[in-house]
């Protein structure tokens, strides 16, 4: 019979805790959110990817895809092109792909050679 009350305490208590400390999380960021909210000088919460990409919209009536860069088709830039109106969660009517490059590894060696290491155990 201790036993089951040594259990229901510490669950009690890890729950106590855990209900405590997402309060807490709640707690801070409200007032982050009201924080930043207050340095923006404006009371909405947009998102500020969306206004960066309609005010950096280009009208330009030639078509975007016109010329394939490097080898790409124009289905994996189209791909490229739903993807970040994905991330950005709409609908991409706003989005216009200028270049697509690539962007060297910014990872150590050491990760690329361990990660390399991993997938040849793994086939």
């Amino acid at each position: 019979m201790r036993t089951f009350e040594v259990v229901l305490v510490g669950m009690v208590v890890v729950f106590a805790v855990l209900i405590l400390l997402s309060v807490c999380i709640k707690i801070y960021s409200a007032i982050v959110s009201r924080i930043s909210s207050r340095k923006n000088g404006s009371g909405n919460n947009d998102n500020p990817v969306k206004k960066n990409v309609s005010e950096t919209t280009v009208v330009n009536p030639s078509p975007v895809l016109s010329q394939p860069q490097q080898g790409l088709n124009p289905e994996v830039i189209a791909v490229i092109a739903a993807a970040i109106a994905a991330s950005m969660g709409g609908s991409g009517s706003d989005i216009k792909v200028r270049s697509i490059r690539r962007i060297g590894h910014t990872t150590p060696i050491w990760n690329v050679a361990g990660r390399n290491e991993y997938i040849l155990t793994r086939l």
